[in-house]
């Protein structure tokens, strides 16, 4: 191999022609910190001419207020003097003529000629790469939120913030469908984000449905001057505006936008990319958490099932074991031992009747917040106050699947009347409720232990009241006393008329 030397006239000519060559602008700067030479590549970078930063100081380079710290660096350096990246570990920035701040990647190398040092510096423009960084980290960071529980919601907020920040908007939002006519802001971050958080779009003409349903960003130079552009955004001085699909092949979520104000510049190619490539990626993370949102109450409902079962095969049978051995054993006994066996065997029955409502509501855990259980339980608690003691309450059958929105409001109006007349004239200690759905039959069961129905006629009208509701529904109503004391009201009407 013919060496080096030999095929290069001046060694000095080539290192100053690729000196000049390089992408990467290049300085040195002496021990005093004055730049004495700068490539071309300067101007492209930092706006200056190679000619105008020779003799200031390097700091010129630097923002403002942290050029102290960098002058404090660059003497502790000098007493180094070795090859390596500048700011290990931080995010360094240049800034440019103009005053315009942009991230950089600097290496330095030292060097001495003639006896005095220098040092070199290779600086080269960072934003691409640190955009690109910011993006897997704000990916990164949304998956774990969805992985870790946090409702979609609060995440589409999330991704409006650091869809923005990734390409310096000064507000982000995403828009979803709401109803075959129009979309709404269901997320904002940034400059005004509250005041269009909530909007209703018209979906016709709208940049967000047109990026939704064709799939691929739009770039918008001035929203200010778009009629399809609500009034609310306009109002906040918005200019370029960049909308960007959520969707996948099987779905379609929504748009994801952001925006800058109307003297900012627009976006540009690889803003759309980063941002394209950024909305990829948050809609699989969406449908990940939404995945394990699913899996979850999957494996719920599966425990649900299962302790049902185990509450119904096992528990109960027990239960009824142990109640048929006291039964047996009360027929050999008399007396007071005979009267507590039958009252554990009652408290036996009580707690067979609760572990099978607590089985209804295990299979059915969406009927425990509405339906008529939940309206009979509301009547039950407010009618405690009077009565000074809260009531035991039981359902038998599917009362909630086969009560009409129809019948519902005569059973609660029933049990409120009965249960009021138990307050003002019973003077009992306990009242039991029980609903029962059998036989195409609704029964609203009420017996306390109080002094028994009224004789003769009645001066008061609820009782009237809940007999023509019965007929009214060709059910029937009837009042007995019970022993030794108490009485039963039980109100009986067709499910289905």
């Amino acid at each position: 191999m013919v060496p080096m030397q030999s095929r290069v006239a001046d060694t000095a000519d080539v290192l100053a022609t690729l000196l000049q060559a390089s992408p990467d602008a290049i300085v040195a700067v002496d021990a005093n910190g004055l730049i004495v030479l700068a490539s071309a590549s300067i101007k492209a970078l930092f706006g200056f001419d190679p000619d105008e930063v020779v003799g200031l100081p390097v700091e010129t380079l630097v923002p403002e207020q942290v050029r102290a710290m960098h002058e404090r660096h660059r003497k502790k350096y000098a007493g180094i003097g070795e090859a390596r990246p500048m700011g290990r570990g931080l995010e360094l920035t240049g800034r440019r003529r103009n005053g315009s701040m942009f991230a950089i990647d600097v290496s330095l190398a030292p060097f001495s000629i003639g006896g005095e040092k220098f040092v070199g510096a290779f600086v080269r423009d960072a934003s691409d790469r640190r955009r690109h960084e910011a993006r897997l980290h704000a990916i990164n960071e949304i998956t774990q939120r969805l992985l870790a529980g946090d409702p979609t919601a609060r995440t589409l907020e999330l991704v409006a913030c650091r869809a923005r920040g990734l390409v310096d908007a000064v507000l982000g939002w995403v828009v979803v469908p709401s109803g075959k006519e129009s979309l709404v802001v269901s997320a904002s971050d940034g400059e005004g984000a509250a005041s269009i958080l909530g909007l209703e779009i018209t979906s016709e003409g709208s940049f967000a449905k047109r990026a939704m349903t064709e799939g691929d960003p739009i770039i918008v130079g001035d929203l200010s001057i778009e009629t399809s552009v609500p009034a609310q955004m306009k109002a906040l001085g918005l200019g370029p505006g960049l909308f960007c699909p959520l969707r996948n092949e099987e779905r379609i979520l929504g748009a994801l936008v952001v925006a800058r104000l109307s003297e900012a510049p627009g976006f540009n190619e690889s803003d759309t990319a980063l941002v394209k490539v950024f909305a990829n990626a948050a809609m699989v993370a969406l449908t990940i958490g939404e995945a394990r949102v699913e899996l979850e109450q999957l494996q719920a409902t599966a425990d649900r099932e299962r302790i049902g079962r185990d509450l119904h095969d096992t528990v109960i049978q027990q239960l009824f074991a142990l109640g048929m051995g006291l039964q047996s054993i009360e027929r050999l006994t008399s007396g007071s031992v005979a009267g507590r066996i039958d009252r554990v065997v009652d408290g036996l029955d009580e707690v067979i009747r609760q572990i099978r409502e607590t089985i209804f509501v295990l299979e059915r855990p969406a009927l425990a917040d509405w339906g008529l259980r939940s309206s009979v339980n509301a009547v039950v608690i407010a009618a405690s106050e009077h009565l000074g003691f809260t009531p035991r309450v039981g359902f038998q059958g599917p009362v909630d699947s086969v009560t009409s929105e129809q019948l519902e409001p005569h059973v609660i109006a029933v049990l409120t009347e009965v249960l009021s007349n138990v307050a003002r004239h019973a003077s009992a200690s306990s009242v039991e409720v029980v609903i029962v759905a059998e036989d195409n039959m609704l029964l609203v069961s009420v017996a306390d232990n109080g002094v028994g129905p009224p004789r003769g006629r009645s001066a008061g009208n609820g009782l009237r009241n809940i007999a023509e509701r019965a007929r009214a529904l060709s059910g029937s109503v009837s009042i007995t006393a019970r022993s030794p004391s108490g009485t039963l009201v039980e109100w009986s009407v067709p499910i289905t008329p």
